[in-house]
């Protein structure tokens, strides 16, 4: 990379810290911008645009072009349930299933102390207030089946005995086509504990 211009390694620098680009790629894409002046200039274009434009909705702090995003102004969505989750991409996948018609509620990431993500820097105020001020009866915890995502769940579980509404998560168990003589002991428990 030494042979590229500190203008254009710079460049490569800022696609590096971006998650799932490695060097490589961040070459490639920095290259591909340069080599195509009117698709970069575009690109540079919508980037800040978004950025003056975009803001976290006020019901469920997912990124929106307004107050309120589309999800949360659709009527004939259940008001009284939300799937709480950690990241917006995880609303997506479960959108994607057509088996869930209630609200939505993002978190932006999981409990982490080894990073220094603390409850107080999620959205865990926003759901509290959300649930309090709202005729909510359930809330469902769709969250990672990590340490991470675990740590969140119990804390959220907790926090929420307090005020009465059911409090459900995610099912976890053998995945659809897989064999039991090669899930884990961990996948094989949950889902024996989980079993309908």
């Amino acid at each position: 990379m030494n042979y590229l211009p500190k203008s254009i390694r710079k460049l490569v620098d800022y696609f590096d810290r971006l998650p799932g680009i490695g060097p490589k790629h961040a070459t490639r894409l920095a290259l591909y911008l340069v080599n195509h002046k009117e698709f970069a200039t575009e690109y540079v274009k919508d980037i800040n645009t978004a950025l003056q434009e975009a803001q976290f909705c006020s019901q469920c702090q997912v990124i929106s072009d307004g107050p309120m995003c589309h999800l949360c102004q659709e009527s004939n969505r259940d008001q009284q349930s939300i799937c709480v989750v950690a990241h917006a991409q995880d609303i997506e996948q479960i959108e994607h299933t057509g088996k869930y018609n209630g609200t939505y509620h993002v978190l932006h990431g999981s409990i982490n102390p080894v990073e220094g993500i603390t409850p107080d820097h999620l959205t865990i105020k926003q759901l509290l207030k959300r649930i309090k001020n709202n005729e909510i009866k359930e809330v469902i915890l769709a969250l990672d089946a990590t340490s991470t995502g675990e740590a969140t769940s119990i804390y959220l579980k907790k926090i929420l005995l307090e005020v009465p509404i059911s409090v459900t998560r995610l099912a976890r168990g053998i995945p659809v086509g897989s064999s039991i003589e090669y899930t884990d002991e961990v996948t094989l428990s949950s889902a024996l504990e989980n079993r309908k």
